[in-house]
């Protein structure tokens, strides 16, 4: 098992499909000397979910991560069925690796007296590594982040979450820059795309209510070419 310290080299990886005891699996093949990997631990990236299939991999050790980048491809065989694991991105080991995954559930703190409709929580994170050249400062380590965005769990709703899945797959949700929150350089930053962070307190604290959110925010992903 791996250490208490804080592991230096997380990976971010998403298996084909659920199954039987899969965390506990996949720690074993990472550990093997058939991934490439070495000593770590595995976490379930939404531990609420007893079906998540996208986890992340927490290495003792630089190398280990290295070695299963290198090789690239991996698959374990659970209950003779093949379960391929994505590593993500699994086509370039320098750039942002990202995840999201989506869960449902009912919101709290109605207001106005309506009945709290279902939102969809979108959980983001991206790993920490090296921008490449085309990044801004190239070859300055940035630290990983992990963001929870809330959508109503409607027909519009999931319509704008189907929107932010195709922009997070071509890297728009998020950018290396400037944060004005914390006034510091070099850290990642939302791309634009203005994610709704909390359930309530209005557009000032960037929760609900808020009538226009759904609109604005389809206008900024057309803006960016998704739509």
């Amino acid at each position: 098992m791996a250490s208490s310290l804080c592991p230096p080299s997380p990976l971010l990886v998403r298996a084909s499909h659920p199954c039987t005891r899969l965390q506990w699996k996949l720690e074993k093949y990472f550990q093997s000397r058939e991934s490439g990997g070495g000593e770590c631990t595995v976490l379930a990236l939404d531990p609420s979910d007893p079906n998540s299939n996208t986890f992340r991999v927490q290495f003792n050790k630089r190398a280990g991560k290295d070695g299963v980048l290198k090789k690239g491809k991996h698959q374990i065989v659970v209950n003779n069925q093949p379960v391929t694991i994505f590593l993500e991105p699994n086509e370039n080991a320098e750039e942002k690796k990202t995840i999201m995954s989506s869960s449902t559930q009912p919101q709290k703190g109605a207001r106005h007296g309506e009945k709290p409709p279902n939102v969809k929580d979108i959980h983001n994170a991206v790993d920490s590594c090296l921008p490449k050249k085309e990044h801004p400062n190239p070859g300055e380590r940035f630290s990983g982040i992990r963001r929870t965005a809330y959508l109503p769990d409607n027909k519009e709703g999931n319509e704008v979450l189907r929107l932010l899945r195709r922009a997070f797959d071509q890297k728009l949700i998020f950018t290396v820059g400037e944060s004005r929150t914390l006034g510091v350089s070099g850290v990642i930053t939302w791309n634009d795309i203005h994610h709704k962070t909390s359930r309530t307190g209005g557009s000032q604290r960037y929760g609900y209510p808020d009538p226009d959110y759904l609109k604005r925010v389809k206008q900024e992903l057309k803006d960016k070419g998704i739509e």
